[in-house]
């Protein structure tokens, strides 16, 4: 929908979507999935709105189908990407990851701030700074089954963090041995889940 417009959906049940600019609905028909958006989209239109047509669709995203071996669409939603797999257990659900688009996005701002950083603070201001946002980032996205991809941007944004570091003139002797040192006696936050998709 247009980002100009705040938009609230309410629903007899009493489910509110305050300032909704995204929004999934899940069918279990595809018939039904078309009903509702030809049905949103001229309710909208009453109120002058419109629906983002290149941000809007209708995908198969059902555990059934993937149970009988039909191909599954996936979709990124929030910096998420939806997908349906299977858990430890062998059992199918849905499941999420960071999105590839986003986590690229917030590497390359990893490395504008680190640039920035490292020019204007001594490195335990730098430390401090970097392991709030890493604290930021493992709250957002320690979701059930996004670990691993969580693990790999803390990987990458040391990795491009100490590359400004040694940059720096007084920094050509940190070596990455001594790096290593430097962040085993001041840990950086670890990988955990703070949102558990299923209990």
């Amino acid at each position: 929908m247009s980002l100009e417009v705040h938009v609230r959906f309410c629903e007899g049940v009493g489910g509110k979507f305050p300032g909704a600019t995204r929004l999934v609905i899940c069918c279990e028909d595809k018939r039904d999935g078309k009903r509702i958006l030809k049905a949103l989209t001229k309710r909208l239109e009453k109120y002058g709105l419109k629906l983002n047509q290149e941000k809007t669709r209708l995908l198969t995203f059902s555990k059934r189908a993937y149970s009988h071996g039909k191909e599954q669409e996936v979709f990124d939603f929030l910096g998420f990407t939806f997908y349906i797999g299977r858990s430890r257990k062998g059992f199918t659900l849905p499941k999420v990851k960071s999105s590839g688009k986003r986590l690229r996005s917030k590497l390359k701002r990893v490395s504008e701030w680190a640039r920035k950083a490292t020019r204007r603070y001594k490195l335990e201001e730098v430390w401090r700074r970097f392991r709030r946002k890493l604290l930021g980032h493992i709250h957002y996205y320690g979701v059930s089954f996004n670990s691993r991809h969580v693990g790999k941007f803390l990987h990458a944004s040391i990795r491009i963090l100490y590359r400004w570091l040694i940059r720096r003139s007084q920094r050509k002797t940190l070596s990455w041995e001594r790096f290593l040192e430097f962040i085993r006696s001041n840990p950086l936050p670890k990988v955990r889940v703070y949102h558990r998709l299923f209990q």
